[in-house]
């Protein structure tokens, strides 16, 4: 019997475009998944120029669209190409969702610290500088911050302190977080769940969890999450609740029913509620 061969994420897409300034080593890389979001990227794109992290990456990884997003963003990266240490952008062969295209940029990347932009999100400047001084100072796995959400609403978000107890009633930390790579690694990076409608990040908070990771919590109001029609929680996740609800207990029984069986039913039914209610601002969309 052979050996399984380990999934060569890397095989999935090629660079479309590539740009490296000599001499300029990198802490963060920001990955950014993008499937038709032309009429966004460019917003999301501009907020990293205006970040006070004078040095850091930026993977674009486009998971064959079918608008021209990634052209967009070629563009837009070579204008600006000496504004990052590394500008790349990879194009998927076919789509392969949200938590590949992630995986992809993990794969393409080699900074030790990885921040998740999704393609309709932007960044106010001390956003990187903020969460990556957070994690030097407190040696977690991955920081976050409060959200703050325009487009359809303007409102402040859920977000709180670490606590993966909460963990089991709903998700309080959005996708948007500066992440150490060792700890990705650890966690076998996103996971594709059931029919892929969502919620990669909750399972990969989970994970952290289980693995005794933990985050650290800015509050402060330095990412902005668009709430808008077209999202992938309002089209896909939320319709798809609670069976995500259940796939995620199955996963993580230790997170959800921590007290064994007798807890079960109780506990599955205030994620229902709760969840269907939260979900569409603190999931992640594509």
């Amino acid at each position: 019997m052979q050996p399984m061969r380990l999934y060569d994420v890397a095989s999935l897409g090629e660079i479309v475009y590539n740009s490296h300034n000599e001499g300029i080593a990198a802490e963060v890389a920001v990955i950014v998944p993008l499937y038709n979001y032309a009429d966004t990227v460019l917003e999301g794109l501009e907020s990293l120029v205006r970040q006070d992290l004078p040095e850091f990456s930026v993977i674009v990884v486009d998971d064959a669209s079918a608008d021209d997003g990634g052209e967009h963003a070629i563009r837009f990266l070579e204008r600006r190409r000496a504004r990052f240490a590394t500008a790349r952008v990879l194009r998927h062969h076919r789509n392969q969702g949200l938590s590949m295209a992630r995986n992809s940029g993990i794969a393409w990347s080699s900074e030790p610290y990885l921040f998740m932009l999704d393609a309709d999100n932007r960044l106010r400047p001390p956003a990187l500088s903020r969460l990556l001084e957070a994690l030097h100072c407190s040696g977690a796995a991955f920081a976050y911050s409060q959200l703050f959400w325009f487009g359809d609403e303007d409102a402040i978000g859920i977000a709180d302190v670490w606590e993966p107890e909460r963990l089991a009633i709903n998700n309080y930390i959005d996708a948007m977080a500066l992440i150490r790579r060792d700890a990705l690694l650890a966690a076998g990076g996103y996971a594709v769940l059931a029919d892929d409608h969502g919620l990669e990040d909750y399972d990969l908070w989970c994970r952290f969890a289980e693995l005794g990771l933990e985050g650290v919590f800015v509050p402060e109001l330095i990412c902005e999450y668009r709430v808008h029609a077209a999202s992938m929680v309002r089209t896909r996740s939320i319709p798809n609740i609670l069976a995500l609800n259940a796939e995620l207990a199955l996963r993580h029984p230790s997170i959800f029913y921590p007290h064994g069986a007798e807890s079960a039913a109780a506990t599955g039914t205030c994620r229902a509620t709760e969840g269907a209610g939260r979900s569409d601002r603190s999931g992640q969309r594509q």
